[in-house]
């Protein structure tokens, strides 16, 4: 595959303050603006929020779910889930009447 370079121009303090945080996400700089053009091609739109701030985050879920990993959690079958929501239907049913 031929590649190309891209030229852009941005704040300095911007640019290095964006390269900290992606560090701290273990990510470049090049390799994201790779991710999002691949990510805007496949999905054609603009997707792709990572974020450091919040605890809704992936990557603030991939750490919870790693450290769940780490400490035992194996997680549930897709049956055992599917089995709950059966459980839940029921009971809305017979509440309500449905």
């Amino acid at each position: 595959m031929a590649s190309t370079t891209i030229s852009l121009r941005t704040d300095t303090e911007l640019k290095a303050q964006a390269e900290e945080i992606l560090n701290q996400l273990g990510m470049t700089l090049n390799g994201t603006f790779n991710m999002l053009l691949h990510q805007i091609v496949r999905e054609k739109s603009v997707p792709l929020s990572l974020s450091l701030a919040s605890e809704n985050s992936m990557y603030a879920d991939l750490l919870v779910a790693e450290d769940e990993r780490i400490n035992g959690y194996v997680g549930r079958s897709g049956d055992e889930i599917l089995k709950d929501f059966d459980l839940i239907v029921a009971e809305a049913e017979a509440k309500y009447g449905v």
